[in-house]
C-alpha cells in the first residue's frame, strides 16, 4: 500500500505527450492532433527558452498588466464621475417637481381663497338654513328593577 500510492500519484503528475502536426491549408498554419491530410509535418514544440525570452515575456506581461489596470481605474473613474452627474441630475429634477408642486398647490389655494371671497361679497340674500328634528327629545325613564 505504501508504495503503490507514491507509484500512482508519480503516474498520474507525469507528463502526458501526444503527437501534434502543423497543418497549412489555403495559407493558414494549424495544429491537430491527427495527421494533416494535404501537406503538413509532425510538429515538436521546443522544452526549454531562453533566460532572455523568459524575461522579455516576464516585462511584456508586467507592461500587459500595468496597462490593464491602469484602463480598469480608468473605466472605474469614468463611472464614478458619471454616477455622481446622475445623482446630481436626479437631485436637480426632484427639486424642480417638488418646486412645480409646491407653485400647482399655491394656485389652487388662490382659486379656492378668490371662490371663497367671490361667495362672501355676493349680494344677494339666502335665507338661513334650519335643520328640525321630526322626533321629540324623551328623556328617559328609569327601570323599576333598579331603584331601591
Amino acid at each position: 500500500m505504501k508504495i503503490s500510492t507514491p507509484a500512482i500519484i508519480f503516474l498520474f503528475i507525469s507528463p502526458v505527450y501526444a503527437e501534434m502536426y502543423k497543418c497549412t491549408e489555403n495559407g493558414q498554419i494549424s495544429y491537430q492532433d491527427k495527421q494533416c491530410k494535404i501537406n503538413g509535418s509532425a510538429f515538436i514544440p521546443s522544452k526549454d527558452i531562453s533566460t532572455e525570452q523568459q524575461q522579455s515575456a516576464r516585462e511584456k506581461l508586467k507592461s500587459d498588466l500595468a496597462i490593464r489596470n491602469e484602463e480598469k481605474k480608468q473605466a472605474k473613474e469614468a463611472q464614478d464621475k458619471e454616477r455622481l452627474i446622475q445623482a446630481q441630475e436626479d437631485k436637480a429634477n426632484a427639486a424642480y417637481r417638488n418646486a412645480r408642486a409646491s407653485e400647482e398647490q399655491a394656485k389652487q389655494s388662490a382659486r379656492q381663497a378668490d371662490a371663497l371671497e367671490k361667495s362672501n361679497t355676493s349680494n344677494h340674500y339666502t335665507r338661513p338654513y334650519y335643520v328640525i328634528n321630526p322626533k321629540p327629545i324623551v328623556k328617559p325613564r328609569p327601570t323599576p328593577f333598579l331603584r331601591k
